[in-house]
């Protein structure tokens, strides 16, 4: 049986975002330009491993709430699309 409604996410973890400059908008296809994903038409989910400390606006269809807490808590923000 296969499920037709399942959605495939892309994992994002936050140490991967460390690599962009604060104040950097990062959405799916600044991801797929640096090889995070491999697709910009990837839904994506960000999750929490990692370190972060720099200030980024960060666009997702789903954010881990341990993920989301580490953004906010470095001065980024979040925005579910």
């Amino acid at each position: 049986f296969y499920n037709f409604n399942k959605k495939q996410y892309s994992l994002v973890n936050i140490e991967d975002l460390e690599k962009f400059e604060n104040d950097t908008l990062v959405t799916p296809q600044l991801l797929a330009e640096h090889k995070i994903i491999k697709k910009n038409n990837d839904l994506i989910k960000i999750l929490a491993k990692g370190n972060l400390t720099k200030r980024l606006i960060v666009q997702a269809v789903k954010f881990s709430k341990k993920a989301e807490e580490a953004i906010i808590k470095s001065g980024g923000k979040i925005k579910v699309v």
